[in-house]
């Protein structure tokens, strides 16, 4: 492109962009010239771009507004192809070798895509009519294979980096590997929160590899997913959310299951494993020192059942997730989730257990999250059971500890009246709260947990407050809010059905609150 036209991208985002293209060797060999003349058949043996060097210059980056429309046609069909009176035309081999591409913002002067020694190569590529349609035109082909050893992008909003090391895709193969993946944001932690201008997580997202195999890539084409199994290896999450900045209240996060069921196009995932995952989540509230955190590490994930097949959905396809790993490096948890697709009260069941552990591990979490500090004790054992439906769940839980005590802590910058506040909770946390499970000569407590859900938060926040609304329970002195109706291995062997009968009385007495209140 000229000095000029650069210029005129640079000073209007109304320019269209201009490309910037230099490539050190075509070679074309074995065209069939004479059919080509005649109208019947354009067939070339093959076609090779040696070191192609692709530059966009464009106007305000790669994604600067919304585009037009999909009509939901493949690209593959009739005219969109191609519109003359040939009637086929072939190519042996297609290769593209060592390219590099890049793509510059001129508003900013700054690269927002970057990819590196991109390698293409395309055998037997046919071009022709459909058996009886002369009108039309589809596309075969035998084999693809994408190779290329880097590649850097701004993603839409300008808020991420991703970054990925080499990158290999077979069609025949059904294959895609992926060598190193990180998404990097473009604020630190602090700024990150007020450049969106709501609270929101910030994520830092690390992967060693990814394999993704039996990729139906002909179905891509109609746009259809379907993939046998997907591989992700040792992956790490930084999660970061400043709780101190304003939520956005118009936001109504669906479940993960209603949000899967919901996906446009056909998606069909048979298996996702995740191996040795690390997620360090972390929040900043107000009145906190630092940060509170709780780390999740050596993650094994298994999940089965992505299928949004409407069929399958009404004869109760269900997404089932397993965990398995380590709570602050130090206890054992696995936990299972059980996600039917489709039901219109979005049911869904979750249960697992945490393995014996020192309190004290937990305060990296209680002190700047609930200003709770555990000043000792030992937990035996954590088992928890739930159910939960649109807006509700339930739960019943068996907590075994011994000499749990607990410290209420003063928030910063708190006036006299903080102070005093935070030495009567401690007051009332050292002297009412149950310092073991169970307690001498007493049975095991076993605690009824029960959560409305916040309908502005998501599908972890819910789970998790369902778990702490029974761990409240079972220290705290209040015994209607203890099972006294059977012992935990009776309810172990139908949970289930048990549970159902908790939210059905939980829901009778917000009916007759509700009515007494309208009264």
């Amino acid at each position: 492109p000229s000095d000029s036209a650069l210029e005129g991208v640079k000073r209007s985002r109304l320019a269209s962009p201009v490309i910037e293209a230099n490539i050190s060797r075509i070679k074309v060999g074995n065209i069939s010239i004479m059919k080509a003349l005649n109208g019947e058949a354009f067939n070339i043996g093959s076609l090779v771009l040696s070191e192609p060097e692709i530059t966009v210059f464009s106007p305000d980056g790669m994604f600067p507004g919304k585009k037009a429309s999909d009509s939901g046609e493949s690209i593959f069909t009739s005219d969109t192809i191609v519109e003359s009176p040939v009637k086929e035309a072939s190519l042996g081999t297609f290769e593209i070798r060592d390219a590099n591409l890049k793509w510059m913002d001129m508003s900013k002067e700054e690269l927002v895509l970057d990819t590196r020694e991109l390698n293409i190569k395309v055998d037997d590529i046919w071009l022709h009519h459909p058996d009886g349609d002369t009108l039309s035109h589809v596309l075969d082909l035998d084999d693809i294979s994408i190779r290329l050893h880097s590649h850097m992008m701004k993603l839409p909003g300008n808020l991420y980096t991703l970054k990925t090391g080499p990158i290999k895709i077979d069609y025949q193969d059904k294959q895609l590997s992926l060598d190193s993946l990180k998404l990097i944001p473009a604020y630190s932690k602090v700024r990150f929160g007020q450049v969106v201008g709501k609270q929101t997580d910030r994520f830092d997202i690390t992967a060693a590899n990814i394999l993704i195999t039996g990729i139906e890539f002909d179905s891509l084409i109609n746009k259809k997913v379907i993939i046998e199994k997907v591989l992700i290896g040792s992956p790490s999450a930084d999660i970061y959310r400043d709780k101190q900045i304003p939520r956005d209240m118009s936001v109504f996060p669906k479940l993960f299951q209603t949000s899967f069921a919901g996906i446009p196009i056909p998606v069909e995932v048979k298996e996702v494993n995740v191996d040795n995952a690390n997620i360090n989540y972390q929040e900043m509230v107000k009145g906190a020192q630092q940060a509170g955190s709780i780390i999740l590490n050596q993650l094994a994930v298994n999940i089965t059942g992505l299928n949004n097949d409407p069929t399958l959905i009404k004869n109760g396809q269900a997404i089932k997730v397993d965990v398995d790993g380590l709570v602050m490096d130090k206890a054992m948890l696995n936990a299972h989730f059980d996600l039917p697709l489709g039901t219109p009260d979005e049911y869904f069941t979750f249960y697992g257990n945490i393995q014996s552990f020192q309190a004290s591990i937990l305060n990296p979490m209680l002190k700047y999250l609930a200003f709770i500090e555990a000043t000792g004790g030992t937990i035996n054992s954590c088992k928890f059971f739930a159910m939960a439906k649109r807006d509700t769940a339930v739960g019943r839980i068996e907590f075994l500890y011994q000499d749990l005590g607990v410290e209420v802590l003063r928030k910063q910058k708190g006036d006299k009246e903080t102070t005093a506040n935070s030495i009567f909770l401690s007051f009332v946390a050292k002297t009412a709260m149950h310092k073991h499970n169970p307690n001498k000569d007493k049975p095991v407590r076993i605690a009824l947990s029960d959560f409305v859900k916040d309908p502005n938060k998501g599908f972890i926040n819910y789970v998790w407050k369902t778990i702490q609304s029974g761990l409240i329970n079972s220290v705290a002195p209040f015994k209607k809010k203890h099972a006294q109706d059977m012992d935990w291995p009776s309810f172990a062997a139908d949970w289930e059905n048990v549970l159902q009968q908790d939210w059905e009385k939980l829901r009778s007495k917000a009916e007759k609150k509700k009515n007494k209140k309208g009264k």
